[in-house]
């Protein structure tokens, strides 16, 4: 997450998929953390990172709150205390729509919910995962892309280097994140994009 002004934040990273979005504004309010509930989310500045962290308060006591990217499989390690709390997030700006961030009973609800479908979707994969690699290497799916919708490359200037953005439209399907050389595609776009094509 990039900071923009005093109270909001730019996502950059896929853990909290789909609530934020790579590029979305996150906007938050300063709070205590008497006052969070498991299903909040909070942005922090986790132990040994260098950029701040958006993930959802899954447990809180007295040694402090622990939290998980609703996209990962696993919480986090850290335990966060009062001084690495920089704010709940109330809302996401995506485009020219503002979306309302669920916390509490009804922001756990939506995690676990996720959390099912995720796990559900990860032991699947195993199954598919050979026939929708075997089907994006023959490359038979890329015909039927219209020239209007082809695939192609924006590069941005981050503040740790540069981040290519791989787009069919005006939707961000893959992106090279600075200081990696290999590709992330989300499924099932693989099928319309010829990896050999891409720098």
């Amino acid at each position: 997450m990039d900071a923009k002004n005093e109270n909001a934040v730019f996502c950059r990273g896929e853990s909290m998929l789909p609530l934020f979005r790579p590029g979305d504004r996150i906007l938050f309010e300063p709070c205590r953390i008497e006052g969070l509930r498991r299903g909040d989310v909070i942005i922090f500045n986790a132990p040994g990172q260098e950029e701040r962290v958006v993930h959802r308060v899954i447990t809180k006591d007295s040694a402090g709150i622990r939290t998980k990217g609703d996209a990962n499989l696993s919480r986090d390690s850290w335990e966060i205390r009062q001084k690495d709390i920089i704010g709940r997030a109330v809302c996401v700006e995506r485009g020219d729509r503002t979306i309302s961030v669920a916390g509490g009973l009804t922001g756990h609800f939506v995690a676990r919910v996720l959390g099912l479908l995720r796990k559900l979707d990860h032991r699947s994969s195993w199954v598919l995962h050979p026939v929708y690699h075997c089907l994006s290497r023959r490359g038979i799916a890329r015909i039927f892309v219209p020239v209007s919708m082809a695939p192609r490359i924006i590069t941005l200037t981050r503040q740790n280097g540069t981040e290519r953005q791989l787009l069919m439209g005006k939707k961000v399907i893959g992106r090279c994140l600075p200081g990696e050389t290999a590709w992330r595609i989300r499924r099932p776009f693989r099928l319309f994009v010829d990896e050999r094509m891409l720098p």
